[in-house]
């Protein structure tokens, strides 16, 4: 087995060097959101339930349960402050990060580490997947950007609002966000 090295970047988002460090000295379970509408959100074509958050962990990480339709994808991006770590339950995904692009099926974890361009598109006409955000911060990104969830249900297929487009890239450097936009011509 080859392992391959990646230099990164590894400082921390200002909310996180503010919470103090979780240090414990037994085990901690945590029991917050699983499966409530209290904790989910629909978020540009998904249903997303906050499982922990930043706020139970002291900053340290945030899991999110996230459902999504096929073709449903973000655009390539780069989190300046966390590391992200995908495990699929269900469906397929293609998932590229940097140059790299690997297929992403059921039990497949991905890590999608800071400071490297990231993006994914659903292939399987649904997935769901488990997403570790470390450390916590950026699901104050998934909750600013959506809506409380009606149901638990996906949301009916919309397009993103040119607003919310504008929205989203004026408040990217607040959450160490970056897209990868198209060049002009």
């Amino acid at each position: 087995m080859t392992m391959q090295g990646i230099d990164i970047d590894v400082s921390l988002s200002p909310a996180t060097q503010a919470a103090p460090n979780l240090q414990p000295t037994e085990s901690i379970a945590f029991d917050g959101g699983r499966q409530s509408l209290d904790h989910s959100v629909w978020y540009n074509g998904s249903l997303m339930t906050f499982l922990i958050t930043g706020e139970d962990t002291q900053g340290q990480f945030a899991l999110i349960e996230a459902a999504g339709r096929k073709g449903n994808a973000p655009p390539p991006h780069i989190h300046r402050w966390e590391d992200e770590i995908f495990y699929v339950l269900e469906g397929e995904l293609a998932v590229s990060v940097g140059d790299r692009t690997k297929k992403a099926v059921p039990g497949t974890m991905v890590f999608l580490p800071r400071n490297v361009q990231h993006s994914f598109t659903i292939e399987s006409e649904q997935a769901r997947m488990l997403i570790l955000l470390t450390p916590a911060g950026f699901e104050g990104w998934f909750k600013e950007f959506s809506v409380p969830a009606p149901a638990m249900t996906l949301p009916p297929p919309t397009e993103v609002a040119y607003k919310d487009v504008q929205r989203m890239l004026e408040a990217a450097p607040r959450y160490g966000l970056e897209f990868a936009l198209p060049e002009r011509r």
